[in-house]
């Protein structure tokens, strides 16, 4: 049973700005650890699956920066030619893997997740693995610890099976991010688990679910197929991209599909999503704090800083957070950190501070 895995790394990262840079984004950042989150990810997923068996879908700009952090053969990254989303992205790599392996199965992840209790993890990995060979598309489910606005939510049913103490059950619906009452409700009704983004399938299982529900772009890319490895290729696949519907693999896909099994997650995960996680993984001082290089602070509350070089000092402040880099520095109130981009936004429309971003 052959196993591939297929990391998706082409994201902006803009939330972590300004560690986080169009040409440098979060998931080359070493947030946890001297390792940055891509290499984290492979060093993960490698003591399952080789590096060999590994592809990583990524813009050609970043091509070179993923080589110099991860030692990988050009064969082993396709390239994006811009950004389309998930559903684009996963369907294209199922395109590559089955010229290569039609009956094999491929484990989709994030290249900026953040996963302990590693075992655990490869535990739900086999019991993915198994399921995904009777025809299913399977994905991990994070029993939520709170009301949290930030996540895509599943809702289950009827249970499936069990593995190990590890249960999977069938998926009701797909919910995209809720408000906080809603949020708050599902964490009660204890049947709506945080979606992890992560996935286990055969090739062939999700390729049926592209023609089913992406038709035309599926027929485009079984055309493309006959290119693989030819000098059309990279003009096709630019062509095709023009094109490709911009969606998540969630909304294009997942929710309109029936065979779909939820593995209840035991490992600890998380998305990384914006820099309030830094909280949930460093420990804090005795006024709540979370620093990151040389601070001073005085009256200084539930706040987090991130300081590259020389120092942070603050006095009379309190759910902050500061990031100090070589050349720019932020400041945002930790209640408006999930809105980041449009602050990026802002900063892009200026040309002058391109260079910043």
């Amino acid at each position: 049973m052959k196993l591939f895995a297929v990391v998706l790394a082409g994201g902006k990262g803009e939330r972590f700005w300004p560690k986080s840079k169009s040409n440098f984004p979060k998931q080359f950042v070493a947030l946890f650890g001297k390792d940055s989150l891509i290499q984290q990810t492979y060093k993960r997923t490698k003591k399952v699956i080789p590096l060999a068996n590994q592809y990583y879908v990524i813009p050609k700009t970043l091509t070179a920066l993923l080589k110099k952090q991860i030692p990988l053969k050009n064969k082993n990254i396709i390239h994006e030619p811009f950004g389309r989303n998930t559903a684009p992205a996963i369907a294209l790599s199922a395109i590559y893997l089955e010229k290569i392996s039609p009956d094999a199965t491929m484990i989709v992840l994030p290249a900026d997740h953040l996963i302990e209790n590693e075992d655990k993890f490869f535990d739900c990995i086999r019991f993915a693995n198994e399921i995904a060979q009777k025809g299913y598309l399977v994905t991990f489910g994070i029993p939520p610890s709170h009301s949290d606005t930030g996540y895509g939510y599943i809702n289950i049913k009827d249970h499936y099976s069990t593995m190990d103490g590890i249960n999977s059950y069938f998926a009701n619906k797909f919910v995209e991010k809720p408000d906080l009452t809603t949020a708050q409700k599902y964490l009660k009704a204890k049947t709506y688990f945080w979606n992890s983004g992560m996935f286990v399938w055969k090739i062939s299982t999700i390729l049926d679910a592209v023609k089913q529900c992406l038709p035309e772009f599926y027929y485009v890319l079984k055309d493309f197929q006959q290119s693989i490895g030819t000098k059309k290729e990279q003009t096709l696949l630019n062509r095709i991209y023009k094109d490709a519907p911009a969606t998540s693999i969630d909304y294009a896909i997942l929710e309109k599909m029936k065979n779909i099994i939820v593995i209840k997650a035991n490992f600890i995960w998380d998305d990384v999503g914006s820099w309030q996680a830094l909280e949930r993984h460093f420990v804090k001082d005795e006024n709540g704090n979370v620093a990151i290089g040389a601070f001073s602070g005085k009256d200084t509350k539930n706040s987090i800083i991130v300081n590259d070089e020389g120092i942070v000092a603050t006095m009379g402040v309190k759910n902050v957070i500061i990031v100090k880099t070589k050349d720019a520095l932020l400041l945002v109130s930790k209640d408006k950190a999930a809105d980041l981009k449009e602050l990026i936004k802002q900063i892009n429309k200026n040309k002058a501070y391109h260079k910043y971003l």
